[in-house]
């Protein structure tokens, strides 16, 4: 009775261990189970969330080291430029003051001086237009007056000659020049006469370098018989009126010739 009742006993405690290791183990299992929580599903997609963020960060951070290379070569590329320009500055600046002008000069007297004198200049050279322009409007005044009195009293010649050779003497200064710009109207011949008003037509004119208010003589075989001034240009032809006889029994006559009076420019 004895043994078996210790064999029951073993038994006993024996099923006691087992059910204390199955309650364990469902015990685990339910441990593990309520590892799925809402809280740690919660953990896992904030760190899923956090992992997104770190990559979007890292190729943020790629982006970001490309366009600083690009910002050093851009930099790099400008100081290039802007030392090219400074020295093509210094090259204007040299080759502006070779020329007399300097305008990096802080002293504004120079260029205020140039500033002034070309106004004076301008100044003078338009009063010399009014000037010229007054002259020329005297002698045409004179010619035409001139031309509509061919039976005037020798005052009245006499008064247009003068007026003639002032307006002559006041232009003279300017014809040194121009004067050599003349053709040669050697070969030029009267292509018609208004004896009425004592004007005579020939063949050269503008393009000939010839201007109102040019003496000249007629000829006639290397013989001067008459003098006169040009009254008219054109581009191929011009007008004179005749003024001074040289010989008396000699008239102008259609081919007669043309020649400039010797010691005058041409204005």
């Amino acid at each position: 009775m004895n043994i078996n009742s210790s064999i029951i006993f073993l038994q006993r405690s024996a099923l006691s261990v087992a059910a204390v290791v199955v309650g364990l183990l469902f015990g685990s299992f339910e441990i593990t189970q309520a590892s799925d929580s809402p809280e740690v599903q919660e953990l896992k997609a904030a760190l899923s969330m956090a992992q997104k963020q770190l990559e979007s960060e890292r190729e943020k951070l790629a982006h970001s080291e490309v366009q600083r290379f690009a910002l050093v070569e851009g930099l790099a590329e400008a100081v290039r430029v802007s030392e090219e320009q400074v020295a093509d500055a210094r090259e204007t600046q040299l080759k502006l003051q070779a020329f007399g002008v300097d305008l990096f000069n802080q002293d504004e007297n120079g260029m205020e001086q140039r500033l002034l004198k070309a106004v004076r200049d301008l100044d003078l050279y338009q009063q010399d237009l009014e000037f010229q322009a007054e002259t020329i409007r005297s002698l045409s005044e004179s010619f035409l007056g001139f031309v509509q009195s061919v039976e005037a009293s020798e005052v009245q010649r006499t008064a247009a000659l003068k007026a003639i050779e002032d307006s002559r003497g006041a232009m003279v200064a300017d014809a040194g020049a121009e004067g050599q710009n003349l053709s040669d109207i050697s070969k030029s011949r009267v292509v018609s006469i208004d004896r009425k008003i004592g004007l005579v037509v020939f063949d050269a004119g503008r393009r000939e370098g010839l201007r109102i208010g040019t003496p000249i003589t007629v000829l006639r075989e290397d013989r001067p018989i008459y003098t006169a001034m040009i009254v008219d240009i054109r581009e191929s032809i011009a007008g004179a009126v005749l003024q001074e006889k040289l010989i008396e029994a000699a008239e102008v006559a259609v081919g007669d010739g043309i020649q400039l009076q010797p010691n005058f420019f041409n204005f």
